[in-house]
């Protein structure tokens, strides 16, 4: 009886430490700015193809003829990112969120409008008008 007590008190603080650690979410250190401009860019990143061929030979004795056709497609494969210029207390970041997929949308912010954001490292999260949080990828650091 006194190992049973003993495995459920073990289970439950388990259970406890487990939902604690999962329910835990990163916080951040966020600071309140102001956003100086926005712009979109693509750039190419290459193209992506295939290639078909058919054809019949045709042999005669010791010669043959081949007649064949080849059909090819390539697609232009462009990049697209968005460039935000947000301005803090001390240091004014130039950060670019990837737009990875043609119905994904960049974070909805206003030029000249206020901006909450954190710095980790070489990353930028800001949290727009919509509620939804951001990571962007800083380019530029500048000192105000």
């Amino acid at each position: 009886m006194k190992a049973r007590k003993l495995l459920f008190i073990a289970c439950v603080l388990v259970a406890v430490f487990i939902s604690s650690v999962a329910g835990a979410e990163k916080q951040r250190d966020w600071q309140t700015g102001k956003v100086l401009d926005s712009q979109r860019s693509r750039y190419f990143a290459g193209t992506v193809g295939n290639a078909s061929t058919t054809g019949a030979a045709q042999v005669n004795g010791n010669t043959g003829t081949y007649q064949g056709n080849t059909s090819t497609s390539q697609t232009a494969v462009y990049r697209v990112y968005e460039t935000f210029l947000i301005e803090g207390p001390t240091l004014a970041y130039l950060a670019q969120e990837r737009l990875r997929w043609r119905w994904s949308k960049p974070a909805n912010l206003t030029v000249n409008g206020p901006v909450s954001f954190a710095v980790e490292k070489r990353k930028l999260f800001v949290i727009d008008e919509d509620g939804k949080e951001h990571e962007m990828e800083i380019v530029k650091k500048v000192l105000r």
